[in-house]
């Protein structure tokens, strides 16, 4: 499918109920802005500008789902966010008020919500079928779900009060999945993480005639604090020490391997993970992989595409050539607006 050529591009908005089922287009939107990230624990945030025409929003259960139209021939449009009202401002003006109006990611519904009472589950629990029923528990019941057979290898307790989401993601670390997030549809997602390489590309970035990126773009690199071996210690218990494990990068290939570092061993750790033996590899070699990802940072401004955080694109502007995962994606909510996008090269 090509995303180059000309374009007659537009912005809507669907005004949502409580529960995501559409009600009706929302007029005089005016402006605004809208940003989807990999790298913060809600995945994002918005904001419009709302001319009053009495479109009747409840800011307190609606819910707003941000789509973009290319305006090209064969494509449909896709849904960017689907967002909650919050803080509306509003200012009387010589003709109408205006709504400015904060947006929230609906994973604020997992986090503002909080067990009552302390929380614990036994060595043997279900993870994924537990994950789900605390996100029903909030209300949402919209999820996507790769299932899985992973039980805990050790219990797990939570004090009262904890967010929900902080327990759902440490039992998806347990399974090795990634930490929750929401599509731009609106959908709950729980899926297991796939390392960087084994990921399909979602996209290319071409030089020339089918190019969608600007041709000024920003590539920066930290080189000292990127560490080669990184160590996960899991859970022990007062009958069975703590699994440890741990991923070193040994790679002659690569610049920040021990051995071309001249044998400098710079270590990570991280404690107290749940999880099997196998859990903890897993985890010890992915974190290992993404505490090196900051190694080069790429700033590119391109053209709209459906694209979501961490998928991987390919970078061919004309001097350079990298493969990336997408970190963070911001949009000005107007026809021209292009996507600024922080990628991360793998």
């Amino acid at each position: 499918m090509s995303y180059s050529g000309a374009r007659r591009p537009r912005w809507r908005y669907m005004l949502l109920d409580a529960t995501d089922v559409p009600l009706r287009a929302i007029d005089g939107v005016s402006g605004g802005s809208c940003e989807v990230a990999a790298t913060t624990r809600l995945g994002g945030s918005a904001s419009l500008t709302i001319d009053e025409r009495g479109q009747e929003i409840d800011w307190m259960s609606h819910r707003v789902q941000i789509i973009y139209d290319p305006g090209i021939r064969g494509i449909d449009a896709w849904p960017i966010a689907t967002m909650m009202f919050t803080s509306p401002k509003t200012k009387s003006t010589s003709t109408r008020p205006v709504h400015e109006v904060a947006l929230l990611s609906k994973m604020a519904i997992i986090d503002e919500d909080s067990v009552a009472q302390r929380f614990s589950l036994a060595a043997g629990t279900p993870i994924i079928p537990t994950v789900v029923s605390l996100i029903q528990s909030t209300g949402e019941t919209r999820i996507a779900v790769t299932d899985s057979d992973a039980t805990l290898s050790n219990p797990m307790v939570w004090d009262a009060a904890e967010s929900k989401l902080t327990i759902i993601n440490d039992l998806l670390a347990a399974a090795g999945y990634w930490s929750l997030w929401c599509d731009g549809g609106g959908q709950y997602r729980v899926e297991s993480y796939i390392a960087p390489a084994d990921r399909a590309v979602a996209f290319t970035f071409e030089a020339g005639d089918v190019a969608i990126h600007a041709s000024g773009w920003d590539r920066e690199q930290d080189l000292s604090s990127v560490p080669n071996r990184y160590v996960v210690v899991g859970s022990g218990s007062d009958s069975a020490p703590a699994l440890s494990a741990e991923a070193v990068n040994e790679n002659p290939d690569s610049p920040f391997s021990i051995q071309n570092r001249g044998g400098r061993v710079i270590t990570r750790s991280e404690t107290g993970v749940e999880g099997s033996l196998q859990v903890l590899q897993a985890l010890a070699e992915r974190r290992l992989r993404d505490a090196m990802s900051p190694v080069a940072k790429l700033s590119v401004s391109h053209a709209i595409v459906p694209l979501n955080p961490n998928d991987v694109v390919d970078f061919r502007p004309r001097g350079h050539s990298a493969r990336a995962t997408i970190q963070r994606m911001s949009y000005g909510l107007t026809f021209d607006g292009q996507c600024s996008a922080e990628w991360r090269e793998i």
